[in-house]
């Protein structure tokens, strides 16, 4: 008799650990992929000052007190025909996880993304740009996607909204325009670096990071025809359950629910939206 209790709870034993296995594993690995995405956009945002109270731009040494204009503008060649911003940061990307100087040495800068020569190599995939635990399969004779583009704000237009010196900041601007960079200093007077999206990740409708235009750069549809703002099939997220990462002007990077009002993250989008107060990730 002794002998079968004991059996019995061993045989317990083992559904035990098999249920915490089925049940927190997935659990923490959804977690690692939440987290390593984040770092991605870190990564990316190297740029930024991370210390929301430090000079804007951080180091001048090293990398310039601005937000990149969203493409290398080419005169006469529209937006979606140049060459994205992502050019211009790949010096600041971890070189521990890739070397990029090889791949910015094979991008010519004064010919437009459709050149043989630049197809060739945005053709190189760059894990950075890339959530970790929810990769695109892509085809290696097809320019590499990126899962990360910036906010230019609300609307379709938001990237072709100008920053006049001296004139009142327009309302629908946000941190990237195709033409022009957006200094710090703006962001800061305004609505402040912790509380302005820069760069949001998708899963769907991806572009190539070497391509300017919508594939690197998009503004938040706020119209009442729009696409659900976060979640599979949204404007942005797909990448992990429940919810989205985001970057902020300040380097930080922070996970919202599918459930926050979009009204905040319209709010965000813009750098003179008046939002003042401030706001956790959930």
């Amino acid at each position: 008799m002794r002998r079968w209790v004991l059996i019995g709870l061993a045989g317990l034993g083992v559904f035990t650990v098999v249920g915490f296995i089925l049940t927190y594993v997935p659990k923490v690995r959804r977690n690692a992929d939440v987290l390593g995405c984040q770092e991605n956009l870190r990564a990316i945002t190297l740029f930024a000052p991370h210390d929301p109270k430090a000079k804007p731009g951080g180091d001048p040494g090293k990398l310039p007190p601005e937000i990149p204009a969203g493409t290398i503008v080419l005169p006469g060649v529209p937006p979606e025909d140049r060459l994205s911003w992502y050019v211009k940061i790949l010096p600041g990307l971890d070189q521990r996880r890739q070397k990029t100087g090889p791949i910015l040495a094979a991008i010519d800068q004064t010919l437009p993304w459709p050149a043989e020569k630049n197809q060739k190599a945005g053709r190189t995939k760059l894990v950075t740009l890339l959530c970790p635990g929810n990769p695109p399969e892509v085809n290696p004779d097809q320019p590499a996607p990126t899962q990360y583009v910036g906010i230019a704000g609300l609307g379709p237009d938001a990237a072709t909204i100008p920053l006049v010196p001296s004139a009142p900041i327009p309302p629908r601007a946000g941190c990237f325009r195709y033409d022009s960079p957006t200094p710090f200093s703006v962001i800061v007077e305004h609505d402040g670096l912790s509380q302005t999206l820069m760069i949001g990740e998708r899963s769907g409708d991806l572009g190539p990071w070497l391509r300017g235009g919508p594939s690197t750069v998009r503004g938040l549809d706020d119209s009442p025809t729009a696409k659900p703002l976060v979640g599979p099939g949204g404007q942005f997220g797909g990448c992990h359950p429940n919810g989205a990462n985001w970057a902020f002007a300040d380097g930080s990077a922070r996970f919202f629910t599918d459930r926050v009002d979009p009204k905040v993250l319209f709010s965000m989008a813009t750098i003179a939206g008046k939002e003042t107060d401030p706001i956790p990730g959930e």
